[in-house]
């Protein structure tokens, strides 16, 4: 259902694409396309009890973990106050790409769908959150959660995964013009988590997105994926990379161009994923299986959700991938 598309220009005044049509963003290409970097990981449930602040409590999670990145997905619970904007159309045609101006939900909301991604920002921890719920008038709604947004009434229980070898860093990205995450190998002891954008620029230019011959206790990549690239096909990549034949998706979030469900669509040029989970088996043979699910906030302020079609979803702006091996 609409949640207030009726204030945004839903006509641009530019041809548009269809879903699943990539969009050449017009800053330079950065390479490699697909920056990983293989981690330890632990997996902890946390309850956020009426009235916490969602976007400053997930970034506090940092400290009392010991990590410097962390994946995030939501189990139950309610939204209080939510503060969220969702995708919308850019200005012309060569930067089709934006967001709409801030809405407000008072609720209690009952969730539906969230995901996380926690690290650095201009020098302090940052939360980066995609979220859909129900509202008591029956609405669905979803978005992108700006700070304001609170836990509800019955809290909310999430699931978090602690990247032990990996830190997470949020810089302006020159090609799409966003802000973007990326993961670096953590700091040795007495370095700080700080870096600047040069160190993260490093950090990318000398991956070579492969993490073959990775120790066993490695057992998880956490990986950003850059506009263009096909969301099966990079887990796939990921996968080969760290050895994993067999694995699973959890806790992700990103954006493709539209969405192409085995069942259905959503419209071009961008919509954001409020999860995506899955699995993958076989990935190091000729024919890799890869079953992906998730569901999208789109320029109409609409959600949908479904299974993924195979090779059929380049990335829009960024994709925040976490893989975990089976």
């Amino acid at each position: 259902m609409s949640n207030g598309a009726e204030s945004q220009n839903l006509d641009p005044g530019y041809p548009l694409g269809g879903p699943g049509q990539a969009v050449v963003h017009v800053g330079p290409q950065l390479k490699p396309r697909i920056v990983s970097v293989p981690t330890r990981h632990s997996v902890h449930e946390i309850d956020l009890p009426e009235g916490t602040d969602l976007v400053e409590s997930i970034a506090g999670l940092l400290g009392s973990l010991g990590a410097e990145g962390l994946m995030v997905e939501f189990l139950a619970g309610e939204f209080g106050h939510i503060s969220f904007v969702h995708p919308a159309y850019g200005p012309d045609a060569e930067h089709p790409m934006s967001f709409t101006s801030e809405f407000e939900s008072p609720g209690p909301a009952r969730l539906r769908h969230a995901s996380a991604t926690v690290g650095f920002k201009d020098g302090g921890p940052f939360s980066h959150i995609h979220a859909s719920w129900d509202e008591e008038d029956g609405r669905i709604r979803g978005g992108h959660l700006l700070p304001g947004t609170l836990a509800g009434p019955t809290g909310l229980r999430l699931r978090v995964f602690a990247l032990h070898d990996a830190r997470l860093l949020s810089d302006h990205d020159p090609e799409t013009g966003f802000s973007a995450f990326a993961p670096a190998p953590r700091a040795t002891d007495g370095d700080s988590p700080n870096v600047d954008a040069a160190e993260v620029d490093a950090a990318d230019a000398s991956s070579d997105g492969g993490a073959a011959d990775l120790p066993r206790e490695f057992d998880a990549v956490i990986s950003r994926v850059r506009p263009g690239e096909i969301l099966d096909e990079a887990v796939v990549c990921v996968c080969r990379d760290a050895r994993f034949d067999s694995a699973e998706v959890r806790a992700s979030l990103g954006s493709t161009t539209g969405a192409v469900f085995t069942d259905g669509t959503a419209p071009w040029p961008a919509v954001e994923f409020t999860h995506l989970k899955g699995t993958v088996s076989g990935a190091m043979s000729d024919d890799p299986s890869v079953q992906l699910e998730g569901e999208v906030a789109d320029v109409a302020g609409e959600i949908r959700s479904g299974q993924l079609a195979a090779g059929a979803n380049p990335v829009a702006v960024t994709f925040e991938l976490l893989v975990r091996r089976v």
